[in-house]
């Protein structure tokens, strides 16, 4: 009986250790099945990043052509003197329209403000004999569709809207760099332009961002425009003029006050010698500690449904600044009708 029982027992643990083997077995197997589905989703991923790169690379290509073809190459002789123009570009919301008793607004008004901004600027260049021009984009240049009453209200979608600024942008600085020695753009993102609501927006997702991409190309053979795409943040940009900081910011994020502008100061790391703001429609000069901060109107002004609702009226405005080696030397609020 013994035996028959040591038999069986071995016979129990042989059976054991095979049932074993085979979970084992069915373990590598699903292993080697998730690698082999892991290398599949990696070649998709690789082959869709290398026709969105090809994509990208034909759109370059065309868009310098284009810029060929329209905007002839030129050669500026500015007398070197002792400032700068920084002109700042701020809350265009192109794509809006509305017609109300505090203001009108639609894309050919934005188009006839910002040749009425070109000539008040080459007035005060000559003005002051201002030797270059720094364009900083403020952001929120399109109306966007961040909330329903705004996507009812706009003439064009999104796409169009993004088209059209950056055309309209892209001239704009062509035109300048017919009246000064060097032109830098730099540009930083608003809220309106984001993709989906607050809540789930990617903060580097905003179409804002097309449109220095698009005028970098575009303008790629005018040999005295800069455009700077590399920034600290999509939030963020800067440039030295006359060996002073500026710092651009939309002010979603950074409100135009003491506080906040202290807290900023920290969080960067380093002291700017100035801060300019948009996204508050209207014009505003301030100090702190120092720091000279200013505040950017809009050029589409008053009149749509949530100034109307929230009781508020200004001007479309835009903001020149002229600065030197000691910072803002003057600063230039420009209305418009």
């Amino acid at each position: 009986m013994d035996y028959f029982k040591s038999k069986n027992a071995n016979r129990n643990n042989d059976d054991i250790y095979i049932k074993e083997i085979a979970v084992q077995k069915q373990e590598l197997y699903k292993e080697r099945q998730k690698l082999l589905d892991e290398k599949t989703d990696m070649r998709k991923l690789l082959r869709d990043d290398a026709r969105l790169e090809h994509r990208i690379d034909i759109l370059e290509t065309e868009l310098k052509k284009q810029g060929l073809r329209k905007f002839e190459p030129h050669y500026s002789s500015i007398n070197q003197s002792d400032n700068d123009l920084v002109v700042m570009l701020s809350d265009l919301h192109i794509g809006a329209e509305y017609y109300s008793f505090t203001g009108t607004y639609n894309s050919n008004i934005a188009k006839e403000r910002l040749e009425e901004y070109l000539g008040s600027i080459i007035e005060i260049k000559e003005l002051h004999g201002s030797e270059n021009c720094f364009i900083t984009i403020l952001g929120d240049s399109i109306s966007g569709t961040i909330h329903k009453s705004i996507a009812v209200a706009n003439r064009e979608n999104v796409i169009e809207q993004t088209k059209l600024v950056s055309e309209l942008i892209c001239n704009f600085v062509f035109e300048l760099s017919k009246h000064f020695n060097q032109v830098y753009v730099n540009a930083v993102s608003g809220n309106h332009s984001r993709l989906e609501r607050k809540e789930d927006a990617v903060k580097d997702e905003r179409l804002d961002s097309i449109t220095p991409w698009f005028i970098k190309n575009k303008l790629d053979h005018v040999k005295n425009v800069y455009v700077e795409l590399d920034e600290l943040d999509s939030t963020i940009a800067t440039m030295s003029v006359r060996d002073n900081i500026y710092l651009s910011l939309h002010g979603d994020y950074d409100a135009f006050n003491d506080g906040a502008v202290a807290k900023l100061v920290l969080w960067l790391g380093f002291r700017p010698n100035v801060i300019m703001f948009g996204h508050k429609h209207h014009p505003a000069m301030s100090e702190v500690a120092g720091i000279t901060t200013v505040q950017c109107g809009s050029l589409a002004g008053s009149g749509d449904d949530y100034t109307i609702q929230k009781r508020l009226k200004g001007n479309a405005s835009q903001t020149i600044l002229v600065c030197d080696t000691g910072g803002v030397r003057a600063c230039y609020p420009i209305k418009f009708d």
